[in-house]
């Protein structure tokens, strides 16, 4: 997919960020970097090989912040080389307006 195609299909502006994001499924556990983020999705990177489709949730550990940031369930959008980007489906609302929070303060 390319840049311009992400931009058209995005719900939220992201803000620049680098912080750890771990991640798990039945088929698959790691730990990567974000590098940016929205109220509805990131992009990361891993050395673990991700696939569009797949589902997972994640652990965002914002900088600064305490307790990190759990989503129930993900799903991978696209996929290029480390890349990858995260759709956000479903987190509880407490979660939500936590990272809510956290964007707002940066932009």
């Amino acid at each position: 997919m390319s840049t311009g195609d992400e931009r058209q299909i995005r719900k939220a502006r992201r803000v620049q960020l680098r912080c750890i994001v771990r991640f798990a499924s039945g088929e698959i556990e790691g730990e990567g970097t974000i590098t940016n983020i929205s109220t509805s999705g990131c992009r990361a990177e891993s050395d673990i090989n991700m696939a569009e489709g797949l589902e997972v949730q994640i652990i965002i550990f914002l900088p600064d912040q305490s307790p990190p940031v759990n989503v129930e369930r993900t799903s991978v959008r696209w996929v290029s080389g480390n890349a990858f980007g995260l759709s956000f489906i479903l987190f509880f609302p407490s979660e939500r307006a936590r990272l809510r929070t956290f964007i707002e303060r940066l932009k």
